[in-house]
């Protein structure tokens, strides 16, 4: 059997044990569904009586209607571990707030079940996705799970064998009928260290858990929880305080004061017990409303002054204060501190809340509203924790909620950023009342949460959690956030004025595109928050692949709906779409990231895939947005729609020419070089926010979830430099100078940098212009003869500063503004310089300490450009390439992708000089060539385009070997013509002096069939292709039989029986 039929055999025989093994394929319904954000919310498991208001409340963390599909609540008995009751939510859908109840009839329920269903404990409740055989009285199982509550009513029950399998490591929770003599349930809430818990609570199904942290409450004697201040007495005005439940309070004092004079004008004793929501209401005896403690019969109506005011708390009794005289400094529990007009004396707010402010109260905008605490209860002593909203006297006050947030960013442009950063509080505040002015909102900094400030290159950015009340109040702030912002606003902190702007990073410059890039081509303004690509990590180390993810990032920062959006993957061999993904239905995170991945990837991914997945390359990632369902499996590759894109590939050797074309048109491939770390690499976006631009991505460690782990200094900037000359653009027919395109760090300023023009006449300065401005996103800067860029301060233009027709001209930036009239070439101060001619030279004269000369072609009337290409670095000295002009767009830079191989042979009388003097004899060979291939086909070629050029000389033959590299494939044809014509020259051509002629011996031997082996002789391969053969026809053979066996058992109805004695003879 040849090696071929060798070959031939092992498929057919993997193809058969596929086809059995898939037989009996059961997928597991966890290794490709979404990470959902279905939890279990609230349980009432053992209400009073006969269990007639007992739910289970199920709550989307996207806050809106959400199918169910697919979900299954199964309730254990802790007896037994046994289910005894299994609801299926197939068809069910959670109502607009992302809330489903299932319960008695009393609590309203989308789904109804009989009283008494909802055992008391020891037992479990738990949630499944899938589509597992879900059913009643099967064993306790975690496959599929997605949450789960272990619960109980007494504190010696037990339920190891749920805790182990449902929820490990957390024990049962206990349901304390203890907590209040009515009902009581278990509510999820966010923890102090925002971690999700349980905790015994009020009832509240259908609605927002009420989430007062009972540690928290329990440290607290007693808070002022809600003020309602009238303007007559025909209003119920009342003061609201909140502590542990149930709970006797006394020697406790209220006091008011008044805020200008600092004088006590009223105290009373507090005394009496809270309700069993922690609540103590204080208000007229004569209400409609009734109150827990009335105030005393000869108080006056309305109690609380208008203007400035202050309500304290202090320990011990009414008989030790004095009205009209200054509140004691000691003793002070809690104090809330406000006013409607005027500020309040500095030294009472150092008495009551040390270092915090008053409240401005603007209840004539708003109608009846009361100033509510909403940072119960770990703040005390802290006007800034309320907020105005609608009375809620005997119950929980109505205050912002993260479940209608967003969170937004702005910046903060200042000199001494780190100085500002301590600061920061005092800045909220002032933006928070500057805005309350002009949107008459009622607003105040408690709407703001876990807010961040950082220092980026112009500024201090801040970053905050805007909550509100409501969906339409959300949506009511940003708006007025949004038209505060439209325009820097001027703030005054501590006496000094600030200007807060809605970005940091602008795109000052706007770059001008040459008439040959169409305007399609542009990319949007960077301005625009958008949806892009961040970070992939598609080959992982070993054989598991179960760490690969995609990771996007909305540059808003905040919380982005993913509505319209699909995540495709490409294949590079046959351009096809080998997965798809609907990003509907989901959203980012609160920072505006987005993970796709497999499932031991940490964090856990908003959609998991299975391992293996993401294909190691050459292949693509697409970003598409669009309403339809256009994008499938198995599409081919399209520019459709597309939001952004990555080709990628961890070989070097792959290629995906049909991939770059469509998706990153005239760009490099990636390579996710697996050397750059001894564990695992990404690429990861970090030289600009701009959508498929290939360039935005380098190689780092991994960061799923979290900011991307960039090196200092871009790959896109060699050296140290901040500010590089990254291209220069030059109409030839005039040499005059169409345009410099600078390079550095997004958001970085060119204030204090000068750019200046040289000749190579005794090496002096024939133009400068001082720079102002910054880089925009994007980290370039361009400048073009008819205008700067659109900025107020800049006025740039070089309309008549010309480039020498003759000998050498340089460009260079200085770190200084001040350029002497008569300057001369330089080194001091010195950031970059760029030399060239546009003929042959022998040197740069004056210019040659500024860095290597490039020859640029001026035959042609054509513009042309000199461009920085990170992607050669065949030589560390040259870092230019002459290209396309592509001003504000990445670079056009000769790729490996489009690669001619060289494999010349010449004739010569002699090989001692070739040999002797091989690095000089090696340069000039490469400029002949270069010279050679421009006069042939005036395709704008340069030395960089030459790579790992080398030469040898063994008996009088000369071999050059190497690659020309092109910048696309027209190019590449025209290179591979010049040098086919090349070869087939009769002509001699000269290399310093020394004559050489082609010869025919290095084609002949690249094109030459190999040997063919010895047909008596095996490779060891071939050996072992015939041993694995052999077995697996072993294997087969066996199989056949066994299946034959199997399919065709012996029919024992016709099986005779012999006779005995029959047998006996025959023996």
């Amino acid at each position: 059997m040849g090696a071929a039929g060798l070959a031939g055999l092992t498929v057919l025989v993997c193809i058969w044990f596929h086809k059995v093994a898939a037989q009996n394929l059961i997928k597991n319904p966890r290794d490709q569904k979404t990470e959902h954000t279905l939890l279990i919310n609230e349980v009432n498991a053992d209400s009073p009586g006969e269990d007639t208001s007992e739910f289970v409340e199920l709550y989307h963390t996207s806050g809106r209607a959400a199918p169910l599909d697919g979900y299954y609540l199964v309730f254990y008995n802790g007896n037994g571990n046994q289910a005894y009751k299994v609801v299926n939510l197939q068809g069910k859908v959670t109502d607009s707030q992302g809330f489903f109840l299932i319960g008695s009839s009393s609590v309203n329920p989308a789904m109804v079940i009989p009283k008494n269903t909802i055992q008391n404990g020891p037992d479990a409740i738990a949630l499944y996705y899938g589509k597992g055989n879900y059913k009643e009285g099967m064993g306790v199982t975690s496959d599929g799970l997605v949450d789960a509550l272990v619960h109980k009513i007494k504190k010696t029950d037990r339920a190891d064998t749920l805790v182990s399998i449902l929820t490990p490591g957390r024990d049962a929770f206990l349901e304390d009928s203890t907590f209040r003599t009515l009902d009581e349930s278990i509510e999820r809430c966010r923890g102090a260290d925002s971690q999700w818990i349980f905790q015994v609570a009020m009832p509240s199904p259908g609605k927002d858990n009420h989430c007062i942290l009972t540690s928290q409450l329990n440290e607290s004697t007693v808070l002022i929880s809600e003020v309602h201040a009238v303007s007559s007495s025909e209003e119920f005005e009342y003061i609201e305080l909140q502590g542990p439940h149930s709970t006797v309070v006394r020697d406790i004092v209220l006091v008011l004061i008044d805020g200008q004079t600092k004088d006590i004008y009223f105290t009373m004793d507090i005394y009496g017990k809270t309700s069993l929501d922690g609540l103590l209401l204080i208000g007229p005896a004569q209400s409609q409303t009734p109150v827990d403690l009335p105030f005393p019969q000869d108080t006056s109506s309305p109690l609380l002054r208008a203007g400035a005011n202050a309500i304290a708390l202090y320990r011990g009794n009414s008989s030790s204060f004095v009205l009209g005289r200054a509140p004691p400094v000691t003793g002070v529990l809690d104090a809330f501190v406000y006013t409607s007009s005027e500020g309040p004396d500095p030294a009472l707010l150092e008495t009551l809340t040390p270092g915090r402010p008053a409240y401005e109260k603007k209840w004539h905008q708003l109608g009846d509203v009361s100033m509510s605490q909403c940072n119960c209860c770990s703040v005390t002593r802290d006007s800034l924790s309320y907020v105005l909203s609608s009375p809620t006297p005997g119950k929980f006050n109505d205050c912002p909620s993260k479940r209608f947030s967003q969170t937004i960013s702005f910046c903060l442009r200042v000199a001494d950023c780190q100085a500002w950063l301590l600061k920061s509080e005092e800045i909220l505040m002032t933006l928070v009342q500057a805005l309350d002015r002009s949107c008459s909102c009622g607003i105040s900094v408690a709407y703001f949460k876990d807010s961040k400030a950082v220092c980026q290159d112009l500024g201090l950015v801040f970053t905050t959690l805007l909550t509100a009340r409501s969906e339409d109040q959300l949506s009511s702030l940003l708006v007025a956030l949004k038209t505060f912002l439209e325009s820097p606003r001027v703030l005054s902190v501590d006496g000094r004025n600030i200007t807060a702007e809605s970005s940091c990073f602008k795109d000052i410059n706007e770059p001008e595109l040459p008439p040959e890039v169409p305007e399609g081509t542009q990319e949007p303004s960077t301005q625009l928050s958008r949806l892009l690509i961040s970070e992939i990590n598609p080959d992982n180390p070993g054989g598991r692949e179960d760490t690969e993810y995609v990771e996007l990032f909305y540059t808003g920062r905040k919380r982005f709906d993913l509505q319209g959006y699909w995540l495709v993957l490409y294949n590079g061999k046959n351009n096809l779409a080998y997965w798809v993904l609907d990003l509907s239905g989901h959203h980012t995170n609160e920072l505006g990231y987005f993970l796709v991945g497999s499932s031991a990837v940490s964090p856990k991914p908003m959609i998991r895939l299975p391992s293996n997945t993401i294909q190691n390359g050459a292949d693509a990632v697409a970003l598409y947005y669009g309403n339809s369902t256009f994008y499938k499996v198995n599409m081919a590759v399209t520019a459709e729609g597309l939001a952004d894109a990555v080709v990628y590939t961890s070989r070097r050797s792959e290629k995906a020419d049909r991939l770059i074309k469509v998706l990153v048109p005239g760009q490099s491939i990636l390579y996710e070089n697996d050397s750059h770390s001894t564990d695992d690499e990404s690429l990861s976006r970090c030289n600009s926010l701009s959508a498929k631009l290939q360039s935005s991505f380098q190689v780092t460690v991994t960061t799923p979830l979290g900011e991307n782990s960039c090196s200092d200094s871009s790959a896109l900037l060699p050296g140290d430099s901040a500010v590089l000359i990254n291209e220069l653009g030059l109409v030839n027919s005039t040499a005059t100078y169409r345009f410099v395109e600078l390079r550095g760090k997004p958001g970085a300023s060119l204030k204090g940098h000068s750019l200046v023009f040289f000749s190579e006449k005794e090496g002096k300065m024939s133009a400068s212009i001082p720079l102002w401005g910054t880089f925009g996103v994007t980290g370039l800067f361009v400048f073009t003869p008819e205008r700067g860029p659109k900025h107020d301060e800049m006025k740039l233009t070089f309309k008549d500063i010309s480039a020498a027709s003759e000998g050498y001209s340089a460009v260079a930036v200085y770190t200084t503004n001040l350029i002497p009239g008569d300057m001369k070439a330089t080194s001091e101060n010195l950031v970059d310089a760029l030399v060239y001619t546009c003929g042959p030279s022998t040197g740069g004269g004056h210019l040659d300490f500024l860095g290597p000369s490039y020859v640029v072609p001026c035959k042609e009337d054509r513009p042309v450009s000199l461009s920085r290409c990170s992607c050669c670095n065949g030589s560390a000295e040259l870092q230019f390439a002459v290209s396309d002009p592509t001003p504000g767009l990445q670079n056009s830079c000769p790729q490996t992708s489009f690669a001619v191989d060289l494999d010349l042979c010449f004739l010569t009388p002699n090989c001692s000089t070739w040999t002797l003097n091989h690095k000089r004899m090696l340069k000039s060979m490469g400029k002949v060539l270069l010279t050679s291939l421009e006069e042939n086909c005036s395709c704008g070629v340069s030395e960089l385009y030459l790579q790992e050029l080398n030469l040898t000389c063994v008996d009088s033959l000369v071999k050059v070997s190497g690659q020309v590299w092109a910048r696309q494939p027209e190019q590449q044809q025209s290179i591979t013509a010049w040098r086919q014509g090349f070869v087939a020259s009769p002509h001699p051509f000269s290399v310093e002096g020394r004559v050489l002629k082609t010869s025919a011996e290095c084609v002949t031997l690249r094109n030459a069939p190999p040997k063919p082996q010895s047909s008596s002789s095996f490779q060891g391969w071939e050996i072992a292709l015939f041993v694995v053969g052999s077995l697996l026809l072993a294997l087969l053979l066996v199989g056949l039989a066994f299946y034959f066996i199997r399919r065709h058992p012996p029919n024992y109805t016709n099986i005779e029986m012999n006779d005995r004695r029959e047998i006996a003879a025959d023996f």
